[in-house]
C-alpha cells in the first residue's frame, strides 16, 4: 500500500529534509516515527529537499508499508511520534506508480521579508529583516526571472543535475499585510536558486544590481554570488 503525506514543518531545528549522518533531519524524524507506529522501516520519498532552515507549508511525501494503515489513525499517529516542529496535515492512499518526487508538475515557493529598524524577536527565523531598498525597482525586476532559462549562474555547487533548464510560470513581488513576499512557481528548481534569486533582488534594491542585468547572466554572462539566509524561506505548494 502506497501512502501521501502533505506535510508542514518549522526547518530551523533541522539540517533540511534530507537524511545525513549524526544530524536531525524531517525526512528522519518522520521514518522514525513511522518505524514506531507501524514496526515497519519505511523509504520516505519526498517532492524535493529543503535546505538547513527552510519551512514547508506544504511538503508532500510517499512511502509504502506492507499492511494496510487506516487513514484517519495514519496523521494523527504519526503525528504522535512527530516532534512539535513536524505536523502531518493530512494522509491519504495514493496510485502504487505514484512518485511525490517525479510526478510532481509545478513548486511554489515564497520568500518573506520584513521592513524594519531593528529585528523583530517573533519574526526570528521566520522572516528577513530588510530596510531602505528600492521596492519598486524589486517589483519590477521579478518578472525578468519568468519563461525557460538555463539557471546555471543562480544555482549553488554541489548538485548532480541532468540539466539546469527549468520554466519559472510566475514570479511576482508583492507585499501583504507587513510582508514583502517574493513568490515564485517553476516546474523544478536548482539548489538554493530560490535563495540566489531573492539575493539578486536585494542587490537590485540596494542599487548594486539592475534588472537588465539578469537575462544577460541567464544568456551565460556570469554567476550570481548573492544569496539570501534560508530561513526566509518556504516551500509553499506542490501540483501534480
Amino acid at each position: 500500500m502506497r501512502y501521501k503525506l502533505q506535510i508542514q514543518y518549522d526547518g530551523t531545528p533541522f539540517c533540511g529534509w534530507q537524511i545525513q549522518p549524526n544530524r536531525k533531519s524531517v525526512q528522519g524524524e518522520i521514518t522514525a516515527a513511522a518505524k514506531s507506529l507501524t514496526g515497519e522501516d519505511i523509504n520516505l520519498v519526498g517532492c524535493g529537499r529543503t535546505d538547513t532552515g527552510v519551512h514547508a507549508l506544504n511538503q508532500a511525501a510517499h512511502f509504502d508499508l506492507t499492511k494496510p494503515f487506516e487513514l484517519k489513525k495514519l496523521a494523527a499517529g504519526l503525528n504522535f511520534y512527530l516532534p512539535p516542529a513536524i505536523r502531518i496535515v493530512k494522509a491519504e492512499a495514493a496510485e502504487d506508480n505514484f512518485n511525490a518526487r517525479f510526478d510532481a508538475k509545478r513548486k511554489t515557493y515564497t520568500y518573506l521579508m520584513y521592513e524594519a529598524e531593528a529585528d523583530n524577536p517573533l519574526l526570528q527565523n521566520r522572516a528577513l529583516r530588510i530596510n531602505g531598498l528600492d521596492i519598486k525597482a524589486m517589483r519590477a525586476a521579478a518578472g525578468e526571472f519568468v519563461g525557460i532559462h538555463d539557471f546555471l549562474p543562480f544555482m549553488s555547487s554541489g548538485s548532480d543535475v541532468k540539466t539546469t533548464v527549468r520554466e519559472i510560470f510566475s514570479c511576482r513581488f508583492f507585499k501583504k499585510w507587513e510582508f514583502y513576499t517574493l513568490e515564485i512557481t517553476a516546474n523544478g528548481f536548482l539548489y538554493n536558486m530560490v535563495r540566489k534569486i531573492v539575493g539578486f533582488l536585494i542587490a537590485i534594491g540596494q542599487g548594486k544590481r539592475n534588472k537588465e542585468e539578469i537575462l544577460q547572466i541567464l544568456g551565460g554572462s556570469g554567476f550570481v554570488k548573492e544569496i539570501a539566509p534560508p530561513y526566509g524561506l518556504y516551500l509553499k505548494d506542490v501540483q501534480y
